[in-house]
């Protein structure tokens, strides 16, 4: 009897065995059916349907539907098999993305949907309330789709339209899509060797496999040929990527990327992705007329992404980004210069970034202004503040350095620039061409200071806001003999220079130091000294109004037998400015002309004779400290009398 209990004991546990092992070697009758119904995940599965659960976890159903929580057919499916594997449904059951080994199926129709918050009717992660949790997209391992139908209303993506796609007999893959991106319309073409997963755990270890993409809108198109091992997530993404358009601002749309309207343009680079990493390298773009590359990482892994890399080339074109610097359109205000269309930037607080930047030409988009060349700095953009700094710039044989800083955090954004202008040839510059002038009226050096600071979005309130020092002065410089004649309003002396030609005076001194307050320019200092007379300038340059109230003195140091001598008022606006004469002492020589001229005719011209101060002071042309106040111009001590006037050399006379 002791010998018989373990032997029949044995023999139930064979016949347990042997039963479990038939029935899954029989798929389970009956049970999917059951189990589908029980488990409340809306699958309804045809009642033919077998389930293997002992040895390579798999599901073969004729047919097999998803049924959303709103009664809709979310999946209908034929001739399906998906296989799994028990640690995947437990880590499921516990709170991670489902993932499924294989799903194959002879055909699927599939209407995949979620709401702004993420949600979806495919019932897929009821919690305890029996709310539905915004659901990850599941993870498919090898997807093998015959003949496949898909529409796609997916609202966090902001994706709307419909999928065809299918796995070829040689095992090629191929998908198309057509619909609307974030309100775009486009069109997707994919193509890969094999069949792929659709999202890929970094475990898993798929090899990549051969990928084609191509997607349009309109002129618009981006194409990738290369490898990846998933495809929505692009893990071990490596391939060749070219994107081409109408603007940077068209192709970007579609993805929720704000870049500046550009023209037309062309992009070429290296495209890889690993672990939330992707790197853009031995870029070569073309927008417009600007040559540009450089090698770029974008880190999506923080919370704010990281942007870092260096951009080369040129030269590149303000005209070519002028929406994003604010200067592609005129002033929507009548009687205005100053552009005041609100900078089109992206948004400062969406990412952080650290670039290089490297170009050998910048180019200001003026034939009055000569390109900088070369352009060095590094952007430094963290918590929505853009810092421009280690800044240098060849500009016409000189250089201008230091810090350009844009707070976005306060309304309205917080400028500040901090420049050094060292060496930069005035004449190279600021290209001036006028009849009856020398090549170049103006020529020289010039060293300077700029600390300001403004706010604003566009060019116009930056401007119109700005508060701070500027001096600068103009070093081994000259200036048209003509200009000064005609700022002291020497008639003769202007004549004989027209018809003898014009020349350049050497400059003493040229300096202004002034300070801007609220976008107002007050000069403390504007001087140009040279040996023929000395000019002096006051008064007020608004930025923000745009108005002019300024007056020219000119005090000659030679003799002139014809010449008005008054000081010569400039007002008006920027955009129509008006010069005039100051009335006082032209009306006193006026007064004295005509008292002269009622004792005989010719002696009204001795009003309009001028002999000069030739012991007009030297002027102080150093510039004040940075961090102190300007003083003002000194007069150096006076030197012993000179003869009179008409004494002089001749080539000391204008």
């Amino acid at each position: 009897m002791k010998k018989t209990v373990p032997l029949i004991a044995g023999a139930v546990v064979v016949a347990l065995v042997a039963t479990v092992v038939a029935l899954d070697i029989a798929g389970w009758p009956g049970l999917a059916p059951r189990l589908a119904e029980r488990a409340k995940y809306g699958l309804k599965v045809d009642p033919d349907t077998r389930v293997h659960l002992i040895w390579r976890p798999r599901l073969e159903a004729p047919q097999l539907r998803v049924v959303g929580t709103n009664g809709d057919t979310l999946a209908d499916a034929h001739d399906v098999v998906m296989a799994w594997r028990w640690g995947d449904i437990w880590d499921w059951r516990h709170g991670a993305p489902l993932r499924l080994r294989v799903v194959q199926a002879d055909s699927l129709a599939l209407d995949w949907q979620r709401d702004a918050q993420g949600r979806t009717a495919w019932p897929l992660k009821p919690d305890a309330d029996g709310h539905h949790e915004p659901t990850p997209v599941p993870q498919i391992d090898k997807l093998v789709i015959h003949n496949g139908t898909a529409h796609l209303d997916d609202a966090p993506l902001q994706l709307l339209g419909d999928a065809r796609f299918g796995t070829e007999a040689d095992g090629r893959w191929k998908a198309e899509v057509k619909g609307k991106l974030r309100g775009q319309q486009l069109r997707m073409n994919a193509e890969a060797s094999k069949g792929m997963a659709l999202l890929s755990p970094a475990e898993s270890g798929d090899p990549p496999v051969q990928l084609k993409l191509e997607m349009t809108q309109g002129p618009q198109r981006l194409a990738f040929n290369g490898s990846a091992s998933s495809l929505l997530d692009a893990r071990a993404l490596d391939g060749q990527l070219q994107v081409r358009g109408s603007s940077l601002a068209a192709v970007a749309a579609p993805f929720g990327v704000t870049l500046p309207n550009t023209p037309a343009f062309d992009l070429a680079g290296r495209l890889q992705h690993a672990a939330g990493v992707w790197q853009l390298g031995d870029v070569k773009a073309q927008i417009g007329k600007s040559r540009l590359g450089g090698d770029f990482a974008f880190d999506t892994r923080a919370a704010r992404p990281q942007l870092s890399g260096m951009l080369r080339g040129g030269p590149l074109r303000l005209a070519d980004l002028g929406p994003a610097v604010g200067t592609d359109a005129p002033p929507s205000r009548p009687g205005r210069v100053l552009p005041d269309r609100a900078f089109d930037i992206p948004s400062l607080k969406a990412m952080d970034a650290q670039v290089g930047v490297a170009l050998t030409q910048l180019d200001l988009g003026t034939a009055a202004l000569e390109p900088l060349a070369p352009v060095n700095a590094s952007v430094v953009l963290d918590g929505g503040v853009l810092t421009i700094k280690h800044m240098n710039a060849g500009v016409a044989g000189g250089e201008v350095g230091g810090l350009v800083k844009l707070d976005s955090n306060p309304n309205p954004a917080q400028w500040q620039a901090n420049l050094d202008l060292r060496g930069i040839a005035i004449e190279r510059w600021l290209k001036l061409h006028v009849a009856a002038l020398t090549d170049d009226p103006i020529t020289g050096r010039v060293q300077g200071d700029i600390d300001v600071t403004g706010q604003g979005r566009s060019t116009a309130a930056l401007l119109g806001s700005l508060d701070g020092p500027v001096r600068l002065r103009l070093e081994n410089g000259s200036v048209s003999h003509l200009i000064t004649e005609a700022v002291g309003l020497d008639v003769a002396q202007g004549l004989g220079l027209l018809f003898r030609g014009d020349k350049n005076l050497t400059l003493n001194c040229a300096r202004l130091d002034g300070r801007f307050v609220n976008g107002v320019l007050r000069p403390r200092t504007a001087v140009i000294d040279n040996k023929d007379s000395r000019i002096d300038l006051d008064g007020r340059v608004s930025l923000a109004d745009e108005s002019l109230d300024l007056r020219v003195v000119a005090k000659p140091r030679d003799f002139s037998p014809l010449t008005l001598r008054a000081p010569v008022r400039v007002q008006g606006t920027l955009a129509d400015p008006r010069i005039a004469l100051e009335g006082k002492k032209l009306g006193g020589r006026a007064i004295a002309a005509l008292a002269l001229g009622a004792l005989t005719p010719p002696a009204a011209l001795l009003a309009f004779i001028d002999p000069g101060d030739s012991d007009l002071p030297a002027v102080d042309c150093s510039l004040a400290p940075r961090d102190g106040s300007a003083p003002a111009a000194k007069p150096a001590a006076k030197p012993a009398p000179k003869p009179a006037p008409a004494a002089r050399k001749e080539d000391n006379r204008g």
